[in-house]
């Protein structure tokens, strides 16, 4: 009896593993698995904070509001830019995504334009530590 309890009990923990794995990567929101797997190297700090709201401001004001609502004053025409501090992250939560969706655009239509001939890497992670700064947890 104990050989059948022990492959219960293993089979329950590894039931119970496999739940909190998929809880964590819902709660993540991830879109993209290999731009997930990228790390920040770029620790969030206050420094890092306000040097990404200082870029964020330069760059990305413009189409998702300066509070990161979405919906700019230039906005391309018949786009709505993602929210970006509410809860729904449209494409990806990670800092490897938010990182990527930045740096290389957001396709089909590129609404979103690549950012990387314009902003340094380093800017670009500490505009994902602004974000994830100022989203809704």
């Amino acid at each position: 009896m104990s050989k059948i309890t022990g492959a219960t009990t293993a089979a329950v923990a590894a039931l119970i593993l496999t739940m909190a794995f998929a809880g964590a990567a819902s709660a993540q929101n991830v879109k993209n698995a290999e731009a997930a797997k990228i790390k920040n190297p770029v620790k969030s700090s206050p420094e890092s904070i306000a040097a990404g709201k200082t870029a964020y401001g330069k760059y990305c004001k413009f189409c998702h509001n300066e509070d990161g609502t979405g919906n700019g004053a230039l906005a391309p025409k018949d786009t709505h830019p993602p929210n970006l501090v509410d809860a729904a992250w449209d494409h990806g939560s990670t800092d490897g995504e938010v990182f990527t969706s930045i740096k290389d655009g957001i396709g089909p239509k590129f609404d979103m334009k690549p950012m990387k001939a314009k902003m340094m890497d380093t800017d670009i992670w500490n505009v994902v530590n602004y974000l994830h700064s100022i989203a809704k947890k």
